[in-house]
């Protein structure tokens, strides 16, 4: 009796645990691109591309969407908010604030 018993208990914990690691799975990649603030390593990377392109004062480094995005002056010396590509650092997007 004690066999069958326990039987029950794993099928029925095995059942209700299949939907709980189904949706884990599945959030998966929605969780690796949780936004989040940039590290201080990312930062002085970024830092030193577009201070060579002429932008200045670059801070507030988040990365979000799988890009980072940063506030700078432009070269022109107006503020601005930019998104970069995470890997090469090419400007995707600028826009004046």
């Amino acid at each position: 009796m004690k066999d069958a018993k326990t039987r029950s208990t794993r099928a029925r914990t095995a059942w209700l645990g299949a939907p709980l690691a189904l949706a884990l799975l599945a959030a998966g990649p929605a969780l690796a691109d949780e936004d989040r603030a940039g590290t201080a390593e990312e930062l002085a990377r970024v830092q030193a591309a577009l201070e060579a392109k002429g932008y200045s004062d670059v801070h507030d480094l988040e990365v979000d969407d799988g890009r980072f995005e940063v506030d700078a002056r432009s070269p022109a010396g107006e503020s601005v908010d930019l998104e970069l590509d995470l890997e090469t650092l090419e400007i995707l997007h600028e826009d004046r604030d």
